[in-house]
């Protein structure tokens, strides 16, 4: 009687948990309603592999390999909801782990192959991304699900005091880890996870004063279906406006001249000018400095080098000087103070001592066009307490001693 209504409160605490979860969500769903971006809306697809371990009344669980299926949706870069379901089997490395499964055996029969937890947690997740527009983008997230599970030993199912042990509990995730995105949609990611359920049984030991809990460690890969933006349908990143060729995008050789035309024809004849090499950035965050580089070669020394911008919208350029970095590499910082949710126009341009060579990539009459997101530092201050409580309850709850 006392461990059911030890088991009541436990389970009662979950259920209270879930549906906290739930009022965040339909309250960040209500805060991101007003401010979603053509450019950010995407579904995603991935798939997860690596290793799940039991945190429960075992004394040396062993890690067995697991699998994930993700589907989710970003309404702003920052936030994500998903879907995933997980697999796989959650077993010890030691037989007096089993006493109580296998209890009509002694301890040196008991095979500890021969027992196994299938566990596959089906969730609802919800991601905050700290700089979701970098290369490396670092990231925590939330989590509520149920998990079905069936213990087995020698192929059959568990049966205790008459009860076969299987069932399907909740459970609460945290999760957090690093992800590598590319401009392709594709992106590879690491990171880890703790799923706490409402239940004392997936090792089949019943015994302390917390439930059990499955820790994995992962490395995956994803899929966003990024939506067309009818401003830019080749996504060469030139706009309707100034795209010379609306359905085939610009070529990518580094000496863009940003009219969005594939350059078909011969190529240009040798010159003495400076020769500009300009990757350009098309996207970029409200109030944060705007780093650009380029690799400026001539057969005349440089003159000056410089970025010419605007707030887009107005007529006015201004000037950000490139500086000399060595050799070749020179860099410009346009002030945050500039880079406004209006968008920035730029081109980067060189001219030679003799004042007569000129290199560029982009033109005043065909600028490189940035983006400019709404600032992401609330989003950065959320990320951050999810990834300090959710770490933080997981830790304690995996380094607490069971009594």
């Amino acid at each position: 009687m006392n461990e059911q209504r030890v088991f009541g409160r436990k389970e009662a605490t979950l259920r209270r948990a879930v549906f906290t979860l739930l009022v965040v969500s339909l309250f960040v769903q209500l805060l991101t309603k007003n401010s979603l971006h053509a450019a950010d809306d995407k579904f995603g697809i991935g798939l997860k592999a690596g290793v799940n371990k039991l945190e429960g009344d075992w004394y040396t669980p062993r890690f067995n390999p697991m699998g994930s299926l993700l589907i989710s949706y970003s309404p702003i870069s920052y936030f994500a909801i998903g879907v995933e379901v997980n697999y796989s089997n959650l077993m010890t490395k030691e037989s007096k782990d089993l006493h109580e499964v296998a209890h009509y055996l002694p301890v040196d029969q008991v095979d500890i192959n021969e027992f196994q937890t299938v566990a596959m947690p089906i969730e609802l997740d919800f991601k905050f991304n700290f700089l979701p527009r970098n290369t490396v983008n670092p990231f925590a997230s939330l989590g509520f699900g149920g998990v079905n599970w069936e213990s087995k030993y020698d192929g059959s199912t568990v049966v205790r005091e008459g009860k076969e042990q299987k069932n399907f509990d909740l459970f609460f995730k945290t999760s957090g880890g690093l992800e590598f995105n590319f401009d392709n949609g594709l992106g590879l990611a690491i990171g880890a996870d703790f799923r706490y359920t409402g239940v004392d049984l997936l090792d089949q030991r019943d015994t302390g004063d917390l439930n059990d809990g499955i820790t994995s460690i992962w490395a995956g890969i994803n899929y966003s279906f990024l939506k067309k933006d009818p401003l830019d349908l080749d996504r060469d990143n030139v706009t309707k406006r100034l795209d010379l060729d609306l359905y085939r995008p610009e070529d990518r050789n580094g000496f863009w001249d940003h009219d969005g035309k594939p350059d078909l024809g011969k190529p240009p004849k040798p010159t003495k000018a400076p020769t500009v090499i300009h990757y350009p950035v098309f996207q970029a965050e409200e109030g944060r400095d705007l780093r650009l580089t380029a690799v400026i070669t001539s057969e005349i020394p440089i003159r000056t080098a410089t970025v010419i911008y605007r707030t887009t919208g107005t007529q006015k350029w201004k000037l950000a000087p490139l500086k000399n970095m060595g050799d070749v590499y020179y860099e410009a910082v346009i002030n945050g103070a500039y880079v406004t949710t209006a968008g920035i126009e730029y081109c980067v341009v060189a001219v030679d001592t003799d004042l007569k060579g000129i290199g560029y990539s982009g033109l005043p009459k065909r600028p490189i066009q940035v983006k400019v997101a709404s600032s992401g530092r609330n989003w950065r201050i959320v990320s951050a307490l999810v990834a300090f409580f959710g770490w933080g309850a997981a830790t304690y709850i995996v380094m607490t001693k069971q009594n």
